[in-house]
């Protein structure tokens, strides 16, 4: 089946929603846009910074996001493959763990995949090293760890 303009279109507002909902704290808005069995890998590329399931993935970044002092990511620019199932997505993160703690800034390259019914299959983070490392609990089993204990 041919892609169409208008399919086109969707996805590149899947994605720019996702952003967005990420960037606002939206977590409906992010849900929205993901597929029941999304895969997200992290920044270390292993298993312990890897999120399954789209429940998964909101709990893991809503909980990461809410703790700190400050978050803002900014969605640069985004390049979607010609069939619309691969998504190349430049972005900034600024984080600020604790308030007694420097804002860090981060640059990514995200590659994501998209699937038939046009929601996001999979995340895959790359980064630029910061000179400022972030803090160890912004991966995945460190999170769930916490939420058990509290």
């Amino acid at each position: 089946m041919p892609h169409s303009e208008l399919d086109h279109a969707r996805r590149e507002k899947t994605v720019e929603s996702f952003w967005r909902g990420v960037d606002t704290h939206d977590w409906g808005l992010v849900a929205s846009t993901l597929a029941e069995g999304f895969v997200r890998v992290g920044m270390r590329g292993d298993e312990d910074d890897t999120v399954r399931g789209r429940e998964a993935y909101v709990a893991f970044v809503s909980r990461v996001t809410e703790r700190m002092a400050f978050h803002r990511l900014e969605s640069r620019r985004t390049f979607l493959s010609a069939d619309g199932r691969r998504v190349l997505n430049e972005a900034v993160e600024t984080i600020q763990p604790t308030a007694a703690d420097e804002r860090n800034v981060m640059s990514f390259a995200n590659v994501m995949e998209l699937g038939e019914d046009g929601l996001i299959t999979r995340l895959d983070i790359y980064w630029k090293t910061p000179v400022l490392q972030p803090p160890a609990w912004i991966v995945p089993g460190s999170t769930s760890a916490r939420a058990e204990q509290s």
